[in-house]
């Protein structure tokens, strides 16, 4: 009876520990070789299989205080998931610096990052983790520890924000680290991504996306390191270096200059925030809007500059609920005319729009609906909400695939296209009369998610890792015809 009731207890205390919400230190994790600390922060309401992102303070700083300057816990709560925030101690680094320039330290299973690793072994072993929604970030130190995990350990991160870092394995030792924060370690496109590739010989998966922040008047990570944080992770993505994107003023910012880099698919693999004149740490937008959020005080190296970097992060790991989406078709033929576009009506608000060259804005412009006559090419559709406030939501985007309307019609026999969804492959088989045709799959708002060409009858399409279990659109395009069907991602 007494081993009954001490099994009970021991039940109950698990119980409550695992499902505790808030803040809490961990204070056993694995062995630990990197003798780092943990704690894990857990919002109300989490939903089953919630994302996970791991967060690392820059030197002289501690979990906790970097909890509150950068405002990761707070944006949990908004958006429900998980945070581990790993600590150093000062036994490891006096600055109290993660030691992400050691050998010891930055090689997969060994020392810190091994630690890290740790650790979020710990989250999905006592929490429902979306094993394909587990990401990282950083400041300083925390963004080359940041850089070490995704290069160290790529096949457990989808994604990763590198805020005032330096490349992976850009440094050896102490010397070499400070070489490396001046700008001064400078190496090829192939050069950096071998260093991603030696550490992981056998690994044939896909490597996660990365997005560099940095500002440009920076005297302890110098700006150089962004250029080759690119190198490296474009070389990696086996893309080029050339931005396919580029917005000088991004979200209305005249200070914050936004660049995309595409992979062969057309996804962005690389992005990349320069902030004008900010110095060495986060941008952070005190306030309760949408897309604010972050404080900051003497000695946080976090500068208030509109921009809202933690946010900016996360909404590129793709864990924002944004409050409402765009209602419009998301396939329009060349030419077509009146097309209406709209979002919620919110008084007081006003709403600018933007669309693909080519198309013109009937009417509605300032407005939650717009009317427009359609042009020849395939984009986004985006609208920015400025509310009664001045606060701003978006940009909320909606892709929309444009069809020359001859010759094409929309057809789902069986004997044009057999899809087979291969849960244990996470692909798509598809089987088809057709040859030369694009492929595109979209979530049920119309959000692009990932292009293919094939030239064959049948294929073979791999989903993103990061794709979560639910229904989405599949739509098959050729010169003849269009195809267009549902599948479910269990």
């Amino acid at each position: 009876m007494k081993k009954l009731i001490l099994f009970a207890c021991l039940f109950l205390f698990l119980s409550f520990s695992y499902s505790q919400t808030g803040w809490l230190q961990v204070s056993s994790f694995g062995t630990n070789p990197g003798s780092l600390l943990m704690y894990r922060y857990v919002p109300t309401a989490v939903p089953a299989n919630a994302p996970l992102v791991v967060v690392l303070h820059g030197c002289t700083q501690n979990a906790t205080n970097y909890s509150g300057y950068s405002g990761w816990d707070t944006l949990a709560n908004h958006h429900k998931f998980y945070v581990i925030h790993a600590g150093q101690q000062a036994a490891n680094n006096s600055s109290s610096c993660f030691n992400w320039f050691l050998p010891t330290d930055y090689k997969r299973g060994q020392g810190e990052c091994f630690s890290v690793k740790q650790m979020i072994d710990y989250m999905k072993s006592h929490y429902s983790i979306d094993s394909t929604k587990v990401f990282v970030t950083g400041l300083s130190a925390g963004a080359c520890l940041t850089a070490v995990m995704l290069g160290a350990y790529p096949e457990i991160f989808s994604a990763g924000a590198i805020m005032a870092g330096a490349p992976y394995k850009s440094a050896t030792d102490a010397t070499s680290a400070y070489n490396a924060m001046n700008g001064l370690v400078v190496k090829t496109p192939v050069a950096w991504g071998d260093s991603v590739r030696k550490e992981n010989p056998t690994y044939t998966g896909n490597f996660p996306k990365v997005e560099i922040f940095q500002g440009t008047s920076d005297l302890t990570v110098n700006p150089v390191n962004a250029t080759e944080l690119i190198k490296q992770w474009t070389n990696v993505h086996n893309t080029d270096t050339i931005a396919d994107s580029i917005n000088t003023s991004f979200n209305g910012n005249s200070l914050v200059k936004m660049k995309q880099y595409f992979d062969l698919s057309g996804k962005t693999v690389v992005q990349t925030y320069m902030i004008s004149s900010m110095q060495h740490g986060i941008a952070v937008y005190p306030g309760t809007c949408f897309q604010q959020g972050g404080t900051t005080a003497l000695g946080s190296y976090s500068y208030a500059e509109n921009f809202y970097s933690s946010f900016w992060a996360a909404e590129f790991f793709g864990i924002i609920n944004n409050p409402y989406s765009i209602t419009g078709p998301i396939t329009v033929t060349h030419s077509q005319t009146n097309i209406i576009f709209s979002v919620p009506n919110h008084a007081g608000s006003t709403y600018q729009w933007s669309f693909p060259a080519g198309v013109t804005i009937v009417s509605g412009q300032g407005t939650n609906q717009v009317t427009v006559n359609w042009g020849s090419a395939s984009g986004f559709v985006s609208v920015n909400e400025t509310d009664s406030g001045s606060c701003i939501i978006g940009p909320i985007e909606l892709y929309v695939t444009a069809t020359s309307n001859t010759g094409i019609f929309e057809s789902n026999e069986n004997a044009d296209v057999t899809i087979f969804s291969n849960q244990s492959e996470n692909t798509l088989n598809i089987k088809s009369s057709l040859k030369n045709y694009n492929v595109f799959i979209y979530d049920l708002t119309g959000r692009l998610l990932q292009t293919e060409n094939n030239q064959s009858n049948n294929s073979i399409i791999h989903l993103p890792n990061n794709l979560q279990q639910g229904i989405y659109m599949l739509k098959i395009i050729s010169d003849e015809k269009m195809f267009s069907s549902k599948f479910i991602k269990m």
